[in-house]
């Protein structure tokens, strides 16, 4: 739920913009206010489930949840919905933080994998069924319905989460203000110059992503010194968790970049209706569903490396056939280079997941959750705004409908999936 809402209001922006009377410029405030919260929060909310314990985080966060989506279905104005989606990111923010703690938590290390897997599954069914409900929602019923869906499936999950889950144990030391602040200040400012570079001239983005480098530089200075930091750096000295995070921050770069422009080019190159476009990305959705667990599993077994490489060197080789179609590929062409991607990135994901948490102390598994979130929300992040940025210069020099523009984003892709292979292979 927390993944699907981050792009089910996507194909929506137009119909949402209409019935406020806005431009769909605007009308975008509606999905950054949900990006930039959930992604510069992460990190704060994983470092409270430390402290207090997962289940409060995670029942809280399915509560502050449900109400917003409510207020975002009945919102009386832009301004409103905009403001309720940012109280929304709150509740996904920490949903997201706690899940993956919660699971490291319970599961023994020869079974954790498999967990994982389960649970990156439904992250992938969320981001890319985001589009696909999103646009049949708003093609058949009422665009309302993209945000009162959540409202009932908060609150069995709310009820389920407090008879199933025991409480964990949680450290209950001291409070580290001055990093929250610099965290989420430094983390906010990041993101919106990364959501917006596409949009604002290098005179506004440029100085913002510096301020961001400044602030969260100070942030790190002041975990180095406190005794209760934020973001206990020393999670970074083991080689497993720091290439790990780094190798899921490259990795979602790229398929952020995939899941972003597949479908727009299918709509405006090749004449796909936006539901049908959004249909393409469901070879990924649908070995995510099988093969994330299975993936996670066979990480209980064997060396990760082995396994996250393989999958990482698969999407690089899907991505690069994606790059190598036709100008006016056939959807069975376009379905199977998806197919060979999608098998990729359920390798992947989850064995890297996997060793993250692994690498990550009992009590420390809220923090080492947030940064994993963190670096999937900023990879998000900063894919869409490299892919659009890549494709939308190159759609000027195309003749005619071609899928041209796209292709040469995909070879850049393929390129950075190696890089993300190389990374997995070292992390040892």
């Amino acid at each position: 739920m927390g993944t699907l809402d981050a792009s089910i209001a996507n194909v929506a922006m137009p119909t949402i913009a209409h019935a406020y009377g806005s431009t769909v410029d605007t009308a975008e405030w509606v999905l950054l206010s949900f990006m930039l919260v959930t992604s510069s929060t992460l990190v704060l909310f994983g470092r409270l489930g430390d402290m207090f314990g997962q289940k409060r985080i995670y029942l809280g966060g399915f509560a502050i949840f449900g109400l917003s989506s409510l207020a975002c279905a009945f919102a009386p104005s832009l301004l409103f919905l905009v403001l309720a989606r940012a109280v929304q990111a709150i509740g996904a923010a920490m949903l997201v933080s706690s899940n993956q703690a919660l699971i490291a938590d319970m599961f023994p290390p020869e079974s954790r994998g498999r967990a994982i897997g389960f649970n990156g599954a439904a992250v992938a069914v969320g981001l890319s069924l985001g589009p696909i409900v999103g646009g049949a929602i708003v093609t058949y019923w009422h665009w309302h319905w993209i945000f009162l869906i959540n409202v009932p499936i908060s609150i069995v999950a709310m009820i389920a989460a407090a008879l199933v889950l025991r409480p964990l144990r949680h450290e209950g030391r001291g409070f580290d203000p001055f990093g929250a602040v610099f965290s989420i200040v430094g983390l906010f400012c990041l993101s919106l110059a990364l959501s917006r570079a596409h949009v604002w001239s290098w005179h506004a983005t440029v100085p913002l992503a510096a301020a961001s480098f400044v602030v969260l530089g100070a942030f790190i200075m002041v975990e180095r010194r406190v005794g209760s930091p934020t973001l206990d750096l020393e999670l970074f000295r083991s080689r497993v968790f720091a290439f790990s995070v780094l190798g899921a921050f490259v990795y979602f770069v790229a398929i952020a970049g995939l899941i972003f422009i597949v479908p727009l080019a299918a709509q405006t190159a090749l004449g796909y209706t936006p539901f049908a476009a959004g249909l393409l990305l469901m070879p990924i959705t649908a070995l995510n569903v099988v093969l994330a667990p299975l993936a996670g599993s066979l990480s209980d077994r064997i060396p990760i490396r082995y396994v996250s490489t393989f999958g990482a060197l698969v999407v690089a080789i899907g991505l690069f056939v994606i790059s190598r179609l036709p100008a006016v590929p056939t959807t069975w062409e376009l379905v199977g280079a998806m197919m060979i991607a999608g098998f990729g990135t359920a390798v992947f994901s989850q064995p890297n997941n996997s060793a993250i948490m692994g690498a990550a102390p009992p009590h420390q598994r809220g923090i080492a959750a947030g940064t994993l979130a963190t670096a999937r929300t900023t990879g998000q992040l900063l894919g869409v705004a490299t892919a659009g940025a890549v494709y939308f210069s190159l759609v000027p020099h195309a003749s005619g409908h071609t899928f041209a523009p796209a292709s040469t984003y995909f070879g850049f892709a393929s390129i950075v999936m190696i890089g993300v292979a190389a990374i997995s292979w070292a992390r040892d």
